[in-house]
This record gives structure tokens, C-alpha cells and sequence, in this order.
């Protein structure tokens, strides 16, 4: 998938491997975990949510399994606990307490499965992780040569010449909460491009980017809405209020011609972006990520998909 230069590809097809935690329940006719307590099926998920990546990046993104692995287990907890199926649906219901520190242990699902031994090969460029409520999982975290700040701190102890990232899912949940996940993968990534991330006016940021002004919403630059972040909508009042009616002015599709931004602004409010629905909120947002040709000239790429999927390629968004 990755190339040498630093001009982004056409496109790019990560290679993923997929890591399904889903204990199976022998007294139930061999279920897995999802099946007994009715949750979804992970291989129902992940074709939706790479069509909605590859629509949402312009084609730009094109995800490619290259295998997945069921496991009959509960991954090891960072202190070495490890839940059974007993002791797993005595606290899903409300029997006993859930196991706390919560934190899964990284390293040791790594060592097992090769992960980051694959990544340098070039066998697979990132992994998915699989599991339930309680799992342990952080929705992103990075990994490998130059990791940093992913929604969770990197995985300490691996190295090599290529940084990875592993997302967490969650089969109770849906393709809106994987899309979450991968939203907080951009903010991470994208402030860590432009070197900071400031939610307030723009007279008033110490470093005014083009980061900065996509992110505001009304809440807290009034009368500057532009698209908001993965919790805040433009018309947003608190988190994860996407499905506020309030009618405010935003520059939102004016962000759909990055970089020949006009400043122009229409009314909006949730109607704009499913008026509530956690998916098409956020198919909405990704949507308007910056997708064009060259450089602006403040050096970024007009196209960020590059930085957030194919980063060990630009300097700007290593370490």
C-alpha cells in the first residue's frame, strides 16, 4: 500500500487484520458472546463501515481484510484478569461488578497474533480489535516507531521503522459508533499536524489554522460555526447533541471547496445531519474533511485522508 514519495496516491487500501474476541458458549449450541446476548455480528459490520469510509474519503480510503481471526476468549486485562463466561454474564446481569482497571493489555494481544511483526513485513498496515461492553479496548491507540497521542497514549515497548494504528470495536454497538472511533482518530491526528486544536473564536486563538476553524460550532464561536467535531454538531449546546433543532449560521459546505473557502455561510440545523442519527452525523463530518489536490500555503496537504490513514508518509504527521 505505502509508497516512498511524499505526494499522497490515488487511493490507498490498508491491509487490516481483524482480531474477533467472541467466546463461545458450548451449553448454547456453540454460540459466540454476540449471538447469546443478541448483539451484532462483527462481519455484518465491517463491510458497512468500510463503504462508508471509502464514501466519505471520496474513494480516497479502500480498506482491504486480509484476515480475521475468531477467538474463543476474553482478552488478559493489564493486571491479569481475564473474564469467563461465567463470571461475564454474572456482571452483565448485574450480578457482580465489573472488573476495574479495565485497561486490556496491549502487549500481550500484540505478541500473540505478531501484530507488530506484520505491520513491518508489510503483511498488514493496521488492526482491528473486536469485543464487547467492559472489553478494555481503546477506540484508537498507536503503536510501533513513532507513535504518539491516538485517543488513548501509544502502546510503550515496540519498535521499527513503521507506526500502526489499532482500533477497539464493540459488537453491542453499531457502524455509527465505529465511525465514532475513526473520528476521534482524526481529531488526534489532526491536531497533532497543525500543533494544536482551539475551540474558540478565531481573534482569540494564540495560532489561527485551518484545523481550528473547521472544528468550531456555535457553543463556542458564535455567529464562526463551521463543521464542529465528532461530539459537537455546528448548532450543538452539549455532547453528543446532534439532533439539536436550533437553526444557527455555519460555513459547513463551504468547507465541501477547501481550500478556495469563500467564508459563505447557510442556516443549519440537524435536518443537515440526520436529524439525531450517530451514523449519518458523522458520515456528515467526514464528508467535509479538506479532499482536494496539492498543498496549501501553509505546506499542509489540501487532502487530509492522507495524514489520518497513510501517516508514515509525511513528515508532518510522524513524530
Amino acid at each position: 500500500m505505502f509508497g516512498k514519495t511524499k505526494d499522497p496516491l490515488p487511493f490507498v487500501a490498508p491491509k487490516v487484520l481483524v482480531i474477533n474476541f467472541a467466546p463461545v458458549f458450548p451449553e448454547q449450541g456453540g454460540k459466540r458472546l454476540y449471538e447469546v446476548l443478541g448483539w451484532n455480528d462483527p462481519r455484518d459490520l465491517m463491510p458497512q463501515y468500510i463503504a462508508d469510509i471509502e464514501a466519505c474519503s471520496y474513494g480516497y480510503v479502500r480498506y482491504h481484510i486480509v484476515e480475521t481471526i475468531d477467538v474463543d476468549a476474553y482478552p488478559l486485562k493489564l493486571d491479569g484478569f481475564r473474564y469467563t463466561n461465567a463470571t461475564y454474564i454474572a456482571c452483565y446481569e448485574g450480578k457482580g461488578d465489573w472488573h476495574q482497571p479495565d485497561a486490556v493489555d496491549y502487549p500481550a494481544i500484540f505478541k500473540a497474533y505478531k501484530i507488530p511483526w506484520r505491520v513491518m513485513t508489510g503483511d498488514i498496515d493496521e488492526a482491528w480489535l473486536w469485543g464487547f461492553p467492559y472489553g478494555g479496548f481503546w477506540e484508537s491507540t498507536m503503536a510501533g516507531g513513532q507513535p504518539y497521542f491516538c485517543n488513548s497514549q501509544p502502546v510503550p515497548g515496540f519498535w521499527g521503522f513503521r507506526t500502526f494504528i489499532t482500533m477497539g470495536f464493540n459488537y453491542e454497538r453499531g457502524v455509527g459508533e465505529m465511525l465514532e472511533a475513526f473520528g476521534h482518530r482524526v481529531e488526534s491526528i489532526m491536531r497533532h499536524i497543525y500543533g494544536s486544536w482551539e475551540l474558540v473564536p478565531v481573534a482569540q486563538q494564540s495560532v489561527p489554522h485551518a484545523w481550528n476553524r473547521f472544528t468550531l460550532y456555535d457553543k463556542v464561536a458564535p455567529g464562526e460555526a463551521a463543521c464542529g467535531n465528532v461530539h459537537y454538531a455546528p448548532n450543538s449546546e452539549r455532547d453528543y447533541d446532534w439532533g439539536n433543532r436550533r437553526t444557527v449560521m455555519s460555513t459547513a459546505d463551504d468547507w465541501l471547496n477547501y481550500p478556495d473557502l469563500t467564508g459563505a455561510q447557510k442556516p443549519m440545523n440537524c435536518a443537515q445531519w440526520g436529524n439525531g442519527d450517530i451514523r449519518e452525523h458523522h458520515r456528515w463530518w467526514l464528508k467535509r474533511l479538506p479532499h482536494a489536490e496539492g498543498r496549501n500555503a501553509d505546506g499542509k496537504l489540501n487532502n487530509w485522508w492522507p495524514y489520518i490513514v497513510d501517516f508514515n508518509r509525511f513528515p508532518e504527521s510522524r513524530k
